[in-house]
């Protein structure tokens, strides 16, 4: 039986999509404006998931999803956050990060990167229980694409596809 997916505050969903509006209209998509959203969902309640259901949702990456590539559940501060720019999973410069457009996890022509259109491995998002919740993709044609809507939201909003 397929889990539900961790409920979204209303308001939360709301600030999500304002956020992705204005990057999209008026700062134009950059690197820095992507992360300043990160942030901005971070400082706004946490992160567009909530964790009361499902405790701490991790990014598992690379062959076997050995290489951890952040917490997509925790705040900004935290430093193994994917929202907190200066760790090695927020930073757009890391070989851990989704954020690095030409490393591993990031690019559009890696096997395991979340933002590969055809990517055949990509990442994989679990909780601190081992319950799978999906990879992490913009793969639109992946079987095990996450059900987490917000999150195949951001990830698309991430890579700019």
């Amino acid at each position: 039986m397929e889990k539900e997916p961790p409920s979204l505050a209303v308001g939360t969903i709301a600030s999500f999509a304002g956020l992705l509006l204005a990057c999209a209209v008026i700062l134009g998509c950059s690197p820095a404006a992507w992360e300043g959203i990160a942030a901005g969902l971070a400082a706004a309640g946490g992160t567009p998931y909530s964790t009361a259901q499902s405790g701490k949702l991790m990014i598992f990456g690379g062959r076997n999803h050995q290489v951890y590539l952040g917490c997509l559940s925790c705040s900004e501060y935290e430093s193994d956050s994917v929202f907190n720019a200066y760790s090695r999973f927020g930073s757009s410069y890391s070989a851990e990060s989704i954020f690095n457009k030409y490393g591993e996890y990031g690019s559009r022509y890696s096997v395991f990167s979340a933002c590969n259109p055809y990517a055949s491995d990509p990442p994989v998002i679990v909780d601190s229980a081992g319950n799978f919740y999906g990879r992490l993709t913009v793969n639109q044609y992946h079987s095990q694409r996450t059900f987490i809507a917000s999150a195949r939201e951001w990830i698309t909003a991430v890579c700019g596809t």
